[in-house]
């Protein structure tokens, strides 16, 4: 393999198709406008302080919902069981 091109692209070693499902980035934006917006919005959650508290935003799933999830013995998406999938 010494000197041969193995990869023609970065995306080839984890782009979006692969970073995505596997839940290693959590969003994937059009373009760098919507990029620079998404950074925005997720600081908005980070406290303004090392000793503030972060913000408090009203919940909009209701605490009484029931969560219908078994894990199962192989494999599983998690985000299945933070959204109360049946798998």
């Amino acid at each position: 393999l010494m000197g041969k091109q193995i990869y023609t692209s970065q995306d080839q070693l984890g782009g979006p198709h692969i970073m995505v499902p596997n839940g290693v980035t959590h969003e994937l934006v059009q373009n760098d406008q919507d990029g620079v917006e998404a950074i925005v919005r997720w600081l908005s959650f980070v406290p303004a302080t090392v000793t503030s508290v972060p913000p408090i935003i009203s919940s909009i799933d209701p605490i009484s919902r029931r969560v219908q999830f078994k894990p199962i013995k192989g494999a599983y998406d998690p985000r299945h069981m933070l959204g109360g999938v049946k798998v």
